[in-house]
C-alpha cells in the first residue's frame, strides 16, 4: 500500500496539534514518545505550526532528569482568534464568545419573543457590533448557531418556536463575516459540550435536553448520530399513549412536547393553580414547601421521563445518560426518582447532571466551531471548562 507523503504529513500535523492542545504545555520529546514519531519530525511539525501561530513556547520543564537543557514547552495558542456562539430559542437569544481552548470571554442574552427571523439576525448583529476589541491573533475565526429545532446539513428543517421561512442564516452570516459558519440542533450541542468539555473520553452517550421542548443529542462511537435526516433524538415528538380503552387516532395523540416539556409542565401548574402565569422558581417554591398538588404534578413527570430515559436505554445502549435542564437542576429529587422508577432494568447507565445546564449547548457550538477553525473535525479535542 502505497501512502501519500502529503497526505502523511497532514495526519501528521493533526495528530500533533491533537496532542499539543490535550496535553500541553508539553515539551517535544514527550509528543514524540505518545506518538511514536521521531523528534526531528516533532521539532519540523513543531516549526510549522509555530509559524502559523498555532502554538507557542512556554518555558521550560521545571525538572531536568539528565545533566543537559530543560526541555523547551509547548502549548496551544488559543489566542489565535475566537468564536461566536449563538443558541435561539422560542424565548431567548443567547451569544457566548469563546477563546480556542474552548475558555468563554463573553456573554450576553436577549429576550426575542414572538420577533421575526430578520428581527432575530438585526438582534444578533448587534451583538456582534458591540463585542470589545478582544487579543487574539487573527480576529473571529467562525460562528457557530444552535437551532431549538431540527437541522440537516447546516439547514433547519423544522423548528416549532421561530419561523425561519426560507431564510437561509448560514449563507447569510457567512456572506456578512467571512467565516464559515456552524449550525446543529441544541440537543446535539448539549451532547457534545459533555464528551469534548470532559477529560473522561466515553464512547456513547445521551443527552437529554428539556426546555420549551424536549429533545436528545446522541453520541454512538464518539460521533454526532443525527439520522437519516437528523432527526434523530427528537423524543419530543413521541406520541404518548392515552389511558381509556378506546383506541384513538394516531394522529390525535399528544405529543411529549406538548405534554411534559419545561414548558408544559408550567403551563399545567398554572391550570393547576388557576393562574395566569407559573414560573420555574414558583414550582421550586412550591415543591419545597411540599405543595400537594404540584409534587402529584411533578410526580407525573417523573413517570413519563422514566419511560422516555428507558426507552433510550434500550435504543442507544449509552454508558452515561446526561440532563441537561433548569427544571432538573433545581430539583434534583427528579433524577433520584427517575433512577428509582428504572431499578427495575438490568444494567441503567448512571443518569447525571449536566455539567454546565446553562452554557452546554453554547460551548458545544464553541466545539464544533473550533474543530472547523483547526480543520479537524471528528478528532478528540479536549476543551476547558
Amino acid at each position: 500500500m502505497i501512502i501519500n507523503k502529503d497526505v502523511m504529513r497532514d495526519h501528521n500535523e493533526r495528530s500533533v496539534l491533537q496532542t499539543i492542545v490535550n496535553h500541553g504545555p508539553i515539551s517535544r520529546t514527550e509528543i514524540s514518545n505518545l506518538l511514536g514519531l521521531n523528534k526531528v519530525s516533532v521539532s519540523d511539525i513543531v516549526g510549522t505550526l509555530s509559524d502559523r501561530k498555532l502554538v507557542l513556547s512556554q518555558g521550560e520543564t521545571t525538572t531536568n532528569p539528565g545533566s543537559g537543557r530543560r526541555a523547551a514547552l509547548i502549548a496551544f495558542n488559543a489566542t489565535y482568534g475566537y468564536t461566536i456562539n449563538f443558541s435561539i430559542s422560542g424565548e431567548t437569544l443567547e451569544m457566548l464568545v469563546t477563546q480556542l481552548d474552548g475558555r468563554a470571554l463573553e456573554y450576553s442574552e436577549s429576550p426575542i419573543g414572538k420577533l421575526a427571523v430578520k428581527e432575530i439576525v438585526a438582534k444578533m448583529e448587534d451583538m456582534i457590533a458591540q463585542l470589545p476589541n478582544f487579543k487574539t491573533e487573527n480576529g473571529l475565526q467562525a460562528i457557530s448557531i444552535a437551532i431549538f429545532g431540527v437541522v440537516y446539513e447546516n439547514e433547519i428543517v423544522t423548528s416549532p418556536f421561530v419561523d425561519f421561512a426560507d431564510f437561509n442564516l448560514v449563507d447569510y452570516f457567512e456572506r456578512r463575516y467571512h467565516v464559515p459558519i456552524v449550525m446543529e440542533n441544541e440537543a446535539n450541542l448539549s451532547a457534545v459540550f459533555e464528551q469534548d468539555f470532559s477529560k473522561q473520553e466515553l464512547q456513547s452517550i445521551v443527552s437529554i435536553s428539556i426546555h420549551e421542548g424536549i429533545g436528545a443529542g446522541i453520541l454512538l462511537n464518539k460521533q454526532l448520530y443525527r439520522g437519516n435526516y437528523g432527526r434523530a433524538g427528537e423524543i419530543g415528538q413521541i406520541m404518548i399513549q392515552g389511558t381509556g380503552r378506546k383506541r384513538q387516532r394516531l394522529a390525535k395523540l399528544p405529543s411529549f412536547d406538548r405534554e411534559w416539556s419545561e414548558a408544559a409542565v408550567l403551563r399545567k401548574a398554572a391550570l393547576i393553580k388557576d393562574v395566569d402565569h407559573y414560573t420555574l422558581s414558583d414550582l421550586v417554591t412550591a415543591v419545597n414547601q411540599h405543595d400537594p398538588d404540584i409534587a402529584e404534578l411533578v410526580e407525573e413527570l417523573c413517570y413519563h421521563l422514566a419511560i422516555v430515559t428507558s426507552d433510550l436505554i434500550v435504543a442507544y445502549d449509552p454508558q452515561m445518560i446526561f440532563f441537561n435542564s433548569p427544571l432538573v437542576e433545581q430539583l434534583p429529587e427528579i433524577l433520584k426518582n427517575i433512577q428509582m422508577k428504572l431499578s427495575f432494568m438490568p444494567l441503567v447507565p448512571p443518569l447525571v447532571m449536566s455539567k454546565d445546564v446553562k452554557y452546554a449547548t453554547l460551548l458545544g457550538g464553541a466545539s464544533l466551531a473550533i474543530h472547523k477553525v483547526l480543520s479537524m473535525p471528528g478528532t478528540r479535542l479536549i476543551f476547558h471548562h
